[in-house]
């Protein structure tokens, strides 16, 4: 057969490539194609980093309010000696005002490891809020801490507590006792990007230990104090709620019309026994956490809010949310932020142990002492 005799023309056509018309069409296709998935993978890693920061927060969020219901759950705790009388009959709360659009983050008090009788409100700038918590610790109501072999209390920073002669910071006697006293505000944390943060300091016995990063992400917190109606000489302490107040005139310096009253300016009525103060009548605590994103999240198919000079919306968009306040801000750091809000019984406190009965004595002088 001769080699070089052509081949059938139908075999030729079979063997012939793509036109260019044909092979431009296929490339457009695909990148289209392409371009498609392209999109749908970076909207759908925006979303997925968005939900993830927004998890995140709403964790750290959770975490910080349960480790403050513990602690004002425990506010006032005692035991009792032979005679029913409480070990620990002080003070179990105390606080001060910040403003809920701070812009120094900082502990509201002017001095973290002053004595409970002594703590005074930072009063530069507007700050969080900060409030001390004061209970008789044990190795029941809180973290064991190895302490040179010893199991000890800890306190809010996990240091072990010991006893002390604790008679001058409201204690019955002069017998040494475990007292906790932690006092919560927000700091800037210097190891963490100067990230807000939820810190802690607290009494190791006669004196305090270091003060302690807890949770990372938390903003601003703002208290209010659920106030009972005023006490009456001879009857048992009132427990109806009255009211609430903040605990000083921070806010009212910056605030023309306070939503709540301070502390401090209810009023006393005449006649009432000598010591009474208004902490004595605070029931409750109504705790509100702006927590933030650890990130600035993805914007995404979502517009970026503008604000107003004082922070306040001026358009929605992300960023937009509502402070503890109720007033609704919009930040343009593409950082997002939620208010979380509970209340804590002083559980504690709601009934008080009555003194032992005596003829023409009031049980419930105690209260008024202190």
């Amino acid at each position: 057969m001769n080699s070089s005799k052509r081949l059938p023309r139908s075999f030729r056509r079979s063997q012939q490539g793509l036109s260019l018309v044909e092979l431009m069409v296929a490339l457009t296709i695909g990148l289209f194609l392409m371009g498609a998935v392209g999109i749908i993978y970076v909207n759908t890693a925006t979303t997925s980093r968005g939900s993830t920061l927004e998890s995140q927060m709403n964790e750290d969020a959770a975490l910080a309010l349960e480790l403050l219901q513990q602690q004002i759950r425990l506010a006032g705790f005692s035991n009792v000696d032979a005679s029913g009388n409480r070990l620990f009959p002080g003070q179990a709360i105390r606080g001060c005002d910040g403003d809920a659009d701070a812009t120094d983050v900082g502990s509201a008090f002017d001095d973290n490891d002053a004595a409970f009788s002594a703590l005074a409100c930072n009063d530069g700038g507007t700050r969080p809020d900060a409030f001390a918590v004061r209970y008789e610790a044990s190795l029941l109501n809180s973290q064991a801490v190895n302490d040179a072999g010893v199991q000890r209390p800890g306190n809010c920073a996990h240091e072990g507590i010991t006893a002390w002669n604790a008679l001058a910071e409201g204690a019955s006697s002069a017998t040494p006792m475990l007292l906790a006293d932690n006092r919560y505000y927000i700091k800037n944390d210097e190891n963490n990007e100067n990230a807000p943060t939820l810190y802690c300091q607290g009494r190791t016995g006669a004196g305090f230990g270091n003060e302690t990063a807890l949770i990372p992400n938390i903003e601003d917190m703002q208290v209010q104090y659920a106030v009972t109606a005023f006490p009456t000489v001879g009857d048992p302490l009132p427990h109806q709620v009255a009211g609430y107040a903040n605990s000083t005139e921070a806010t009212d310096e910056t605030d023309a019309s306070p939503a709540f009253p301070a502390l401090e300016d209810l009023a006393i009525p005449v006649g009432t026994p000598a010591g009474i103060n208004n902490w004595s009548r605070v029931a409750a605590l109504r705790v509100c956490l702006l927590a933030r994103s650890a990130r600035p999240v993805p914007t995404g198919d979502n517009p970026i809010g503008s604000a107003n000079a004082d922070g306040t919306t001026a358009t929605a968009g992300l960023g937009t949310y509502i402070d503890c306040n109720g007033v609704s801000r919009t930040a343009t750091d593409r950082f997002v932020r939620r208010a979380y809000v509970t209340t804590i019984q002083l559980r504690n406190m709601r009934p008080g142990l009555p003194r032992d009965y005596e003829v023409g004595g009031n049980p419930w002088q105690y209260m008024y002492d202190n």
